[in-house]
């Protein structure tokens, strides 16, 4: 008896010692939930937004509003600079397409996106000919990684732009403005005349304000009454304004056509790979022009994909008929029976969303396109920029 009396003392000593742990440690902040909201608002898995108003900026552009459709989610915080990508269903082809956000990073009440008309294309046409207000879409969160960095890219900056290239520097501009940043910048926007100058008032205004900021307008094909810069930009109108390329930082984005241009250019001028900025800039219209494309695959070759994917949680295998010349990503969107979705952003093989594993096959993948080290030797590929020369075999299921 005495022995049992005395088990249960040391276990109320025992319990005692523990409540006085628990009551000496620091209670638990109410807005600490262990940094899980926290990253789901950075990076949120997907985004519904809802389109609350739209803007004609030119003949063949428009200016998208964006709120969150879900009160309860606010919109993912985003560098000026970022892109978002943008899910549509297009008489049954379900398909996203990256665009700069215009908005300004600093308020997060809504997002707006510049979208221009690319003839012969798919996505921009539909949002600028079908979207309405109050329409809901899809997003990713935001993404892209042309964006200042305050350690590595310095105090004078140069932008280049082409066309609606202008996009993501609106919003760095905006940002600079908005928080007197003390940032050197010198814009060079190239244009074909004055009305594809986009956001053009909004510049001027800025460089009125800020003397830190100068742009320069460059036009193509302008009409006899301009008074400015004609041609392209190259290195010598570039020298003219910055003088030196000396502790300069370059931002460039545009076509593809004006990449292999200003590329040139800038190795001209002697301006070191570490000091630009591209951003990533899609698919080419057509492929068989890239350099280190097989002379003897034409437009009119067919090949067959083999998919391996799980559908009610069992694994299927399909097989596909697909042109070689159309990337493996647009080909399986197609398929829209097959009801394949593939997460994927850039569209242009820069943020791996899309690394998909390629069983066997051969492909062809744009220059400009880099693979972690890890993929290449596990064999998985960028569907979004990768092109089958042969017959192929993926395994969707090892996503």
């Amino acid at each position: 008896m005495e022995k049992e009396i005395m088990n249960d003392v040391k276990k109320y000593q025992k319990l005692e010692k523990l409540k006085k742990w628990r009551d000496e440690i620091e209670p638990i902040p109410w807005y600490f939930d262990g940094l899980e909201n926290l990253c789901d608002r950075i990076h949120p898995e997907k985004q519904i937004l809802q389109v609350t108003d739209i803007k004609q900026l030119s003949n063949d552009t428009k200016l998208f509003r964006f709120i969150s459709a879900k009160p309860n989610k606010p919109l993912a915080p985003f560098r000026a600079g970022q892109y978002i990508g943008i899910t549509v269903e297009i008489n049954g082809v379900r398909t996203s397409r990256p665009f700069s956000l215009v908005s300004s990073p600093n308020q997060l009440a809504y997002y707006e996106l510049g979208v221009k008309r690319k003839e012969g294309g798919f996505v921009s046409i539909y949002l600028l000919d079908k979207l309405k207000v109050g329409d809901i879409l899809e997003a990713t969160e935001p993404l892209g990684e042309l964006y200042y960095n305050r350690i590595f890219h310095g105090k004078d900056l140069v932008f280049i732009a082409g066309g609606s290239g202008i996009t993501p520097f609106i919003s760095i501009l905006r940002d600079i403005t908005e928080r007197n940043l003390k940032l050197n910048v010198r814009l060079f926007f190239g244009c074909l005349n004055e009305e594809d100058i986009l956001f053009r008032d909004e510049l001027e205004n800025i460089q009125t304000r800020r003397p830190n900021i100068k742009i320069h307008y460059i036009l193509s094909e302008p009409k006899p009454s301009w008074n400015g810069a004609c041609g392209f930009i190259t290195k010598d109108k570039i020298l003219d304004e910055i003088k030196s390329i000396e502790n300069k930082f370059f931002y460039i984005v545009g076509n593809r056509a004006m990449y292999t241009f200003i590329k040139e250019q800038m190795k001209e001028l002697g301006v070191p790979r570490h000091r630009v900025s591209y951003e990533s800039y899609g698919v080419p219209d057509d492929v068989t022009g890239i350099v280190g494309w097989p002379k003897e695959i034409t437009a009119s070759n067919s090949i067959k994909i083999t998919i391996d994917f799980i559908h009610q949680g069992k694994k299927i295998r399909e097989i596909i008929e697909a042109l070689s010349v159309e990337p493996i990503l647009n080909s399986l969107e197609r398929e829209k029976d097959l009801g394949i979705t593939i997460n994927n952003g850039c569209r242009s093989g820069a943020c791996a969303l899309c690394r998909t594993k390629l069983v066997s096959g051969k492909i062809f993948m744009l220059p400009n396109v880099t693979i972690r080290e890890i993929d290449q030797v596990y064999g998985y590929i960028h569907p979004c920029v990768s092109y089958p020369l042969t017959d192929i075999h993926i395994d969707l299921t090892q996503i």
